[in-house]
């Protein structure tokens, strides 16, 4: 699904679109997109007859070359919802163009569509960088593949023959929505949405590092985050957002020296990308570049169930899940060829306006399937911890804790030890004693 342009304030507007080069991003050595580390390794096919098996829950690494069309087969049930989303991650720095892209659709077996197919495509930036796309099949009374059985995940990638003819990995993710089983679903009234950035988050950034796609996101929450990013590369972060709540963001790119012209701009020199959950594209920001700072920014409609009624392509219709919402920052590999900096400074000021509010009640695990914000969740994004800082830090909890009871068992045995022997050394002089009596 292509996401929709919201409110995007920049410090330059974009006029100008400079030719691609791959040069800076190869210089930058900027790291690809690292796929999941539980992700199963499966290969699409061009006839629907031997399609392999998804299931639900699970990702998968795959490849796909230029017009490849691959096939992949899925069961689903009749209770729970479906997203499906695939993600094209061509080499830093190659070559696109405007059409480029990948498309998923669902089919049943028997051919009908059960939503329109959703492409992602690179449009007027020019730029290599991971991108996804999804699709859904929602429990709907009016709605297309509703019965149990085995359905078909059609993948299709589009190149022009000028582009990069190589190979792009692809990362597939099956997410099961539970079944609803009561409690609100309404949207906030429209007129108290926020359209307008609030004024950003202000004082002493946090230094953080961005990931290379969606499984490594760095987790930042409100407040003011550091990090640099380098020409043709593209730093994720995620951000925990409930119903109703909005997700703000202002990203600032510094200054960096220009060569020997003096003046030059880069046309969509940035590009903010916001995802919901299940990797469904939001809305994106962009600026030109002009090696002056910049700034872009933009506030995403509410997070609520019944958005799944607003129109395919909006903001406000891919805002449907309650859950980790991810931003992609990419600076175009151009703007490597206007300055010789290796990196630039990068803010990001986010904050998640509006209370958490009461949703829909899920038959089953909500946050297991993929769902939803745990408060672990938002004191992780708080803090700006990784996942592996996490990790640690429960395996360092465990092993303080089993420190802990083997020191309280030491001390525990010293303490017996110590009375055994005043015991033993007490029944010694009384018997010492006895014998001097007779």
């Amino acid at each position: 699904m292509v996401g929709a342009r919201i409110g995007v304030a920049a410090g330059v507007c974009a006029l100008v679109l400079a030719a691609p080069s791959a040069r800076a991003a190869e210089d930058a050595g900027t790291e690809g997109y690292r796929p999941a580390e539980r992700a199963e390794a499966v290969r699409g096919t061009a006839s629907t007859a031997d399609a392999p098996a998804i299931e639900a829950g699970g990702i998968y690494t795959d490849e796909i070359g230029p017009g490849e069309e691959l096939y992949y087969s899925l069961v689903m049930d009749d209770i729970a919802g479906y997203a499906v989303s695939a993600v094209a991650a061509p080499r830093p720095g190659s070559e696109v163009a405007y059409g480029d892209g990948i498309a998923v659709q669902l089919q049943s077996t028997g051919g009908e569509d059960c939503a329109l197919e959703e492409r992602a495509a690179f449009g007027s930036d020019l730029s290599a960088r991971p991108v996804s796309a999804w699709t859904s099949r929602l429990i709907a009374e009016d709605g297309r593949c509703q019965t149990a059985g085995t359905y078909l995940l059609r993948v299709t990638r589009e190149s022009a023959e000028e582009s990069d003819q190589a190979v792009w990995p692809t990362e597939i993710r099956v997410m099961r929505e539970p079944a609803i089983s009561g409690g609100p679903l309404a949207a906030p009234p429209e007129s108290g949405w926020l359209t307008e950035v609030p004024t950003p988050p202000a004082g002493q950034a946090r230094v953080v590092t961005g990931g290379t796609g969606f499984n490594d996101a760095q987790p930042v929450g409100d407040g003011v985050w550091r990090d640099d990013i380098a020409p043709g590369q593209t730093l994720f972060y995620r951000v925990p957002v409930d119903w109703h709540q909005q997700l703000a963001v202002t990203v600032e790119l510094a200054n960096a020296p220009l060569g020997d012209q003096g003046y030059a701009f880069v046309g969509d020199g940035l590009l903010v990308e916001a995802y919901n959950p299940a990797r469904g594209e939001v809305a994106e920001l962009s600026g030109t570049y002009t090696g002056d700072p910049l700034q872009v920014q933009g506030v995403l409609p509410p997070a609520a169930y019944a958005n799944r009624t607003d129109a395919a392509g909006t903001a406000a219709g891919a805002m449907i899940f309650s859950g980790w919402h991810y931003l992609a920052v990419h600076l175009k590999d151009e703007v490597g060829e206007i300055t010789d900096a290796g990196s630039i400074g990068l803010h990001l000021r986010v904050s998640v306006e509006g209370e958490p509010a009461a949703g829909p009640e899920y038959a089953e695990d909500a946050a297991e399937a993929g769902f939803g914000i745990t408060e672990a969740d938002r004191l992780q994004a708080e803090e700006g911890k990784t996942d592996e800082a996490v990790a640690a830090e429960r395996r360092d909890g465990r092993v303080a804790l089993g420190l802990g009871s083997l020191g309280a068992g030491v001390a525990l045995l010293a303490v017996l030890g110590l009375w055994t022997l005043l015991a033993r050394r007490r029944a010694a002089a009384t018997a010492t004693a006895a014998a001097v009596r007779r």
